[in-house]
């Protein structure tokens, strides 16, 4: 069992206090990182695929609940269920490797500085790693050369649900859909032997531009190979959104563009309860946006969103609240989008 006696019951205690969608959202995160973890410290040929099954099924019950939430017709997992599932996990990730998510066992303090001071950028080294590991456990139980591939790019600052929406897309096409977001990555690492070496856990040590390489590799990959993609971003990444789309157009790919609109305080708020869940269910992986970067994501949602918008190269754009649908380019609205943005990010 990952939790003792007083973990329980504080998780049971936050069952009431914590939303349901962002209490799905952490146990999907960890399923998925439990997920990446076997393939990025096993040999392909050890793997036992029953396991992969086991954690692609966990995730899988987490995605479709949580996107009947998101759809505002959902019935939640309760606790008691998460903390069985999230056990189940906890056994197939000790199989493999020492526990890398559920406990915090790093001797010191980890920092932005530390994190840059093991950074070993090596281009060769993560795309060796994209094309032994990466690669194959992305397309594993997903099928490619689409005649008409989609693509859904979410966008929206920390905290405003991306993920969460992102779910719906998933269980509606099938979960026959690549992710290529950042923060799909997390448990893969070249250099994870090392790591495990000097500070016990490794999953901490990514830098954005490590994830926003592996990211650009994966999107290329699927853009070849013609499958179905998901890419979410907060436009703090290195990698061009309407760049992205003219790509994406001129290859083939049906292009949906999803912003997710809420106020600063509500996502702001919503970072918090992701951290406090984050904390009590796998420390290991526990990260807290700063203010000054939530505010700096806000701005630039704004801004970018709007050249997207004037740059009209989707197919359909659709902005998309926590309560439902606010605007879809396919109903002919009068409103401008921009401007229903910029109300809904400043409002109480």
């Amino acid at each position: 069992m990952p939790y003792g006696e007083h973990r329980i019951k504080e998780l049971q205690q936050s069952a009431d206090i914590t939303p349901r969608g962002i209490q799905l959202e952490v146990n999907a995160e960890i399923f998925h990182l439990i997920y990446n973890l076997i393939w990025n410290t096993q040999d392909i040929h050890s793997i036992n695929y029953n396991d992969l099954t086991v954690l692609h099924n966990l995730w899988k019950e987490t995605i479709q609940e949580s996107s009947r939430i998101e759809q505002r017709k959902g019935y939640y997992i309760p606790m008691e269920h998460q903390i069985e599932m999230l056990h189940n996990a906890y056994v197939i990730e000790r199989k493999y490797i020492s526990d890398q998510v559920f406990t915090m066992r790093v001797p010191c303090k980890i920092t932005p500085d530390l994190i840059e001071e093991e950074y070993k950028h090596s281009s060769l080294a993560f795309e060796s790693l994209f094309s032994k590991k990466i690669w194959p456990s992305a397309i594993w139980n997903k099928t490619g050369n689409h005649s008409m591939p989609m693509a859904f790019i979410v966008l929206g600052q920390p905290g405003s649900g991306k993920t969460r929406l992102s779910s719906r897309l998933f269980e509606d096409w099938n979960y026959n859909i690549i992710d290529a977001s950042a923060d799909a990555f997390i448990g893969f690492h070249p250099y994870y032997k090392e790591l495990i070496s000097k500070y016990s856990q490794y999953t901490l040590f990514q830098t954005s531009k490590q994830r926003d390489l592996l990211s650009q590799l994966t999107i290329d990959a699927s853009i070849k190979n013609r499958y179905h993609l998901l890419y979410e971003s907060a436009f703090l990444e290195n990698i061009s959104i309407p760049d992205l789309i003219a790509s994406l157009k001129s290859s083939g790919f049906c292009v949906w563009v999803i912003l997710r609109t809420c106020s600063k305080k509500e996502s702001w708020q919503s970072i918090h309860q992701l951290f406090l869940q984050q904390r009590l269910k796998a420390p290991g992986i526990s990260r807290m946006i700063t203010k000054a970067h939530h505010n700096n994501s806000c701005s630039a949602f704004l801004t970018f969103a709007d050249k997207i918008i004037k740059q009209n190269l989707m197919d359909r754009l659709i902005i998309q609240s926590s309560k439902g649908l606010v605007y879809d380019s396919d109903d002919l609205p009068t409103e401008r989008a921009i401007d229903i943005l910029i109300e809904r990010l400043s409002s109480n």
